[in-house]
């Protein structure tokens, strides 16, 4: 299959303590998005210690730390923080951008305005995104797959594949996981996921670089992770 392709969504977590506006800034986000929601700075740092997202909606008035607090521990990590709060003096934006902060909304705010900011940041990260293992490197803005320095050519849902894969190393996918992602609305062929590793493992052991995506019986596909 050809055409325009995307690669794995998005990940945003929405740290707000106003049950109503989580709520509702969940289900716009959603739509584009894979979201998770916390209603605490504890919450927040929680679930990033499980697994990482590419960019934080973030409220500073949260009931058990200040966010400010929250962005400065975040900072550590490899993503955006577009901070909401009622503070729309100049001090205290000033104090969130250089707590980390990559945006600054005060409230009252205007959904799409919003939406538009988020799209942004995430568009912006994803030029900059290059996502290595080993010999292997995806640039996902330009869906380019380098092979120790070397452009490999790849179909678009063949690098879809690979990004997905290597978004999460020793993770196992199931194929109906594979397939929601790569086909969304479209119904694929019964050994369409099959056919397709087929083609990227022969495209990659072609290049000296064997035995990357492995078939746990039962189970789905994982790559191995080379950096180990």
């Amino acid at each position: 299959m050809t055409g325009h392709a995307t690669v794995d969504r998005e990940r945003i977590l929405i740290v707000e303590d106003d049950q109503g506006l989580a709520a509702a800034l969940d289900t716009e986000l959603r739509r584009a998005y894979e979201t998770e929601v916390a209603h605490t700075g504890h919450a927040a740092l929680a679930a990033f210690a499980e697994r990482p997202f590419d960019l934080v909606v973030l409220d500073l008035n949260l009931p058990d730390m200040d966010g400010i607090e929250v962005a400065e521990q975040l900072r550590e990590h490899d993503t955006e923080i577009l901070m909401l709060t009622a503070r729309a003096d100049v001090h205290s934006r000033v104090v969130g951008l250089y707590a980390g902060a990559s945006d600054y909304m005060a409230k009252p705010f205007d959904m799409q305005e919003l939406l538009a900011r988020v799209y942004a940041q995430l568009r912006r990260r994803g030029r900059e995104r290059v996502v290595t293992l080993g010999p292997l490197a995806l640039s996902l803005a330009d869906q380019v797959c380098m092979v120790n320095g070397e452009e490999l050519p790849l179909t678009a849902l063949e690098f879809r594949l690979l990004a997905i894969l290597m978004g999460h190393p020793g993770r196992v996918f199931p194929k109906a996981t594979i397939e929601e992602r790569l086909y969304e609305d479209r119904v694929p062929s019964s050994n369409a996921v099959e056919v397709l590793v087929s083609r990227v493992r022969a495209k990659l052991e072609a290049t000296g670089v064997g035995g990357v995506i492995v078939n746990v019986r039962g189970l789905g596909y994982v790559i191995r992770d080379l950096t180990r």
